[in-house]
């Protein structure tokens, strides 16, 4: 994670005298993939669809699974080589209720299987997306706060400016984007400032899509 420290230009440099550091912070990514495991068959369905279907996860991400099977197909997590995988708590070996599977980073593929019967299917392993190489090109510091930044591509990410008024706390709270525009490689994002603002660190959080 680097760090910048950059003086405010614009209006509000006229009445305050403050640092700004910019931390740019790759984010595990905010979303939640959630499963639903029927049997309507002997074969396992996850969200409606499939016959014991391929189930892809992203390592770092926690998934919940949410299971209604038959009786008679309770399902399970394995490993390759038996034992429940790394990460995996809750109803794993039942017929209902939440499996709950935190992906370790460095998760290996692994298998779900009818505790019963043995037919079942393969847990695939990814890993997540590469966060973007993002060059500070400016900051300006006026009615609203403006970040200027260079790089590949917007696409699949989420640019989130947040504002802390004690490292002390580790608290960040989220500004408002108002907009955020890419253009030809030059990446501009304007979010609202707090009012009353005398002091504070900034950062842009950056989160997959």
């Amino acid at each position: 994670m680097d760090t910048l420290t950059k003086k405010p230009t614009g209006l509000l440099a006229k009445r305050l005298s403050m640092a700004i550091a910019f931390a740019f912070c790759w984010a595990s990514a905010a979303f939640a993939a959630d499963f639903a495991i029927t049997s309507p068959g002997f074969f396992y369905s996850f969200n409606g669809a499939g016959v014991n279907p391929t189930i892809t996860l992203t390592r770092g991400k926690t998934y919940t699974f949410s299971v209604n099977t038959d009786s008679f197909h309770p399902i399970a997590f394995s490993s390759q080589t038996g034992g429940t995988p790394p990460g995996v708590t809750g109803d794993n070996g039942s017929s209902s209720g939440t499996i709950t599977f935190a992906v370790p980073l460095d998760a290996q593929d692994c298998i779900y299987f009818c505790v019963i019967h043995g037919f079942g299917g393969t847990i695939q392993m990814i890993d997540p997306p590469t966060p973007p190489t993002v060059t500070l090109l400016g900051l300006n510091l006026g009615s609203s706060l403006v970040l200027t930044t260079k790089q590949a591509t917007a696409i699949g990410f989420l640019f989130t400016p947040e504002m802390n008024t004690n490292l002390v706390n580790n608290q960040w709270t989220s500004l408002t984007v108002k907009s955020n525009k890419f253009v030809n490689g030059t990446n501009e994002v304007y979010c609202g400032v707090p009012l009353n603002l005398t002091n504070g660190v900034f950062r842009i959080r950056i989160d997959a899509q």
